[in-house]
Protein backbone atom coordinates (compact mmCIF):
# COMPACT_ATOMS: atom_id res chain seq x y z
CA UNK A 1 0.00 0.00 0.00
CA UNK A 2 1.54 3.24 -0.94
CA UNK A 3 2.11 5.87 1.81
CA UNK A 4 -1.15 8.01 0.48
CA UNK A 5 -3.74 5.58 0.73
CA UNK A 6 -2.07 4.61 4.66
CA UNK A 7 -2.35 8.28 5.44
CA UNK A 8 -6.25 8.99 3.99
CA UNK A 9 -7.08 5.70 6.05
CA UNK A 10 -5.35 7.04 9.18
CA UNK A 11 -7.31 10.15 8.56
CA UNK A 12 -10.58 8.57 8.47
CA UNK A 13 -10.10 6.23 11.24
CA UNK A 14 -9.44 9.68 13.48
CA UNK A 15 -12.32 11.27 12.34
CA UNK A 16 -15.32 10.83 14.99
CA UNK A 17 -18.12 9.60 13.36
CA UNK A 18 -21.39 11.74 14.10
CA UNK A 19 -24.23 10.45 16.33
CA UNK A 20 -26.57 9.95 13.73
CA UNK A 21 -24.30 8.08 11.86
CA UNK A 22 -23.81 5.44 14.20
CA UNK A 23 -25.82 2.15 13.68
CA UNK A 24 -29.55 2.02 15.42
CA UNK A 25 -30.57 -0.85 17.21
CA UNK A 26 -33.30 -2.55 15.07
CA UNK A 27 -35.82 -2.57 17.42
CA UNK A 28 -36.87 0.15 19.26
CA UNK A 29 -38.62 0.05 22.62
CA UNK A 30 -42.31 -0.27 23.55
CA UNK A 31 -43.30 3.12 23.32
CA UNK A 32 -47.02 2.02 23.72
CA UNK A 33 -47.12 -0.15 26.79
CA UNK A 34 -45.71 -1.52 29.87
CA UNK A 35 -42.44 -3.90 29.32
CA UNK A 36 -43.59 -7.94 29.22
CA UNK A 37 -42.37 -9.55 32.27
CA UNK A 38 -40.44 -12.33 31.67
CA UNK A 39 -42.28 -15.48 32.37
CA UNK A 40 -41.83 -16.86 36.18
CA UNK A 41 -40.89 -19.86 37.45
CA UNK A 42 -43.65 -19.43 40.38
CA UNK A 43 -46.07 -22.85 39.81
CA UNK A 44 -48.91 -20.21 41.23
CA UNK A 45 -48.22 -17.91 38.88
CA UNK A 46 -47.64 -20.25 35.71
CA UNK A 47 -51.13 -21.27 36.90
CA UNK A 48 -52.74 -18.08 37.19
CA UNK A 49 -51.78 -17.31 33.45
CA UNK A 50 -53.20 -20.60 32.29
CA UNK A 51 -55.90 -19.99 34.58
CA UNK A 52 -56.48 -16.40 32.45
CA UNK A 53 -55.35 -17.93 28.65
CA UNK A 54 -58.31 -20.37 29.52
CA UNK A 55 -61.01 -18.09 30.01
CA UNK A 56 -59.82 -15.91 27.42
CA UNK A 57 -60.15 -18.60 25.37
CA UNK A 58 -63.62 -19.19 26.92
CA UNK A 59 -64.51 -16.33 26.21
CA UNK A 60 -63.87 -15.89 22.55
CA UNK A 61 -65.71 -19.09 22.07
CA UNK A 62 -68.64 -17.99 23.53
CA UNK A 63 -68.70 -15.01 21.47
CA UNK A 64 -68.33 -16.51 18.39
CA UNK A 65 -70.83 -18.63 19.02
CA UNK A 66 -73.51 -16.21 19.87
CA UNK A 67 -72.62 -14.64 16.70
CA UNK A 68 -72.74 -17.73 14.77
CA UNK A 69 -76.55 -18.29 16.64
CA UNK A 70 -77.08 -14.82 15.78
CA UNK A 71 -76.24 -14.34 11.89
CA UNK A 72 -78.57 -18.04 11.93
CA UNK A 73 -81.52 -16.50 13.32
CA UNK A 74 -81.20 -13.26 10.80
CA UNK A 75 -80.39 -15.60 7.91
CA UNK A 76 -83.69 -17.96 9.00
CA UNK A 77 -85.67 -14.18 9.24
CA UNK A 78 -84.83 -13.11 6.26
CA UNK A 79 -85.09 -16.58 4.29
CA UNK A 80 -89.26 -16.13 5.96
CA UNK A 81 -89.41 -13.04 4.49
CA UNK A 82 -88.48 -14.43 0.86
CA UNK A 83 -90.61 -17.18 1.26
CA UNK A 84 -93.50 -14.85 1.99
CA UNK A 85 -92.77 -12.09 -0.87
CA UNK A 86 -92.63 -15.33 -3.60
CA UNK A 87 -95.79 -16.66 -2.00
CA UNK A 88 -97.59 -13.74 -1.93
CA UNK A 89 -96.15 -12.84 -5.98
CA UNK A 90 -96.99 -16.45 -6.95
CA UNK A 91 -100.82 -15.79 -5.35
CA UNK A 92 -100.74 -12.68 -7.19
CA UNK A 93 -100.46 -14.34 -10.72
CA UNK A 94 -102.89 -16.84 -9.40
CA UNK A 95 -105.61 -15.02 -8.52
CA UNK A 96 -105.16 -12.83 -11.79
CA UNK A 97 -105.60 -16.08 -13.76
CA UNK A 98 -108.18 -17.10 -11.71
CA UNK A 99 -111.56 -17.91 -14.02
CA UNK A 100 -113.74 -16.29 -11.59
CA UNK A 101 -113.98 -14.02 -8.47
CA UNK A 102 -115.02 -16.73 -5.47
CA UNK A 103 -112.05 -18.50 -6.96
CA UNK A 104 -109.77 -15.43 -6.47
CA UNK A 105 -111.16 -14.96 -3.29
CA UNK A 106 -110.52 -18.43 -2.18
CA UNK A 107 -106.76 -17.94 -3.26
CA UNK A 108 -106.81 -15.18 -1.29
CA UNK A 109 -107.68 -16.52 1.96
CA UNK A 110 -105.56 -19.21 0.97
CA UNK A 111 -102.50 -17.14 1.11
CA UNK A 112 -103.91 -14.87 4.35
CA UNK A 113 -103.62 -18.21 6.30
CA UNK A 114 -100.02 -18.55 4.82
CA UNK A 115 -99.29 -14.82 5.23
CA UNK A 116 -100.55 -15.71 9.22
CA UNK A 117 -98.05 -18.84 9.72
CA UNK A 118 -95.19 -17.27 7.85
CA UNK A 119 -95.84 -14.05 10.69
CA UNK A 120 -96.15 -16.52 13.60
CA UNK A 121 -93.19 -18.25 12.44
CA UNK A 122 -91.21 -14.61 12.05
CA UNK A 123 -92.45 -13.92 15.70
CA UNK A 124 -90.93 -17.57 16.65
CA UNK A 125 -87.46 -16.50 15.43
CA UNK A 126 -87.71 -13.17 16.63
CA UNK A 127 -88.56 -14.56 20.12
CA UNK A 128 -85.54 -17.30 20.11
CA UNK A 129 -83.11 -14.50 18.85
CA UNK A 130 -84.37 -12.04 21.48
CA UNK A 131 -83.00 -15.14 24.30
CA UNK A 132 -79.48 -15.38 22.98
CA UNK A 133 -77.22 -12.68 24.47
CA UNK A 134 -76.01 -10.30 22.00
CA UNK A 135 -72.55 -10.65 20.20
Amino acid sequence: MNRKAFLLWGLLAAVPVPAWAQAQPSVQPNRYGSQATPPSNDPAAAYQRQRRAIEAAQRAQKSATDRAADQRYAQAIEDNRRRLEADRQRTERLRAAAPSLAESEHLRQEFEQRRQAYEREREALERERARVPPP
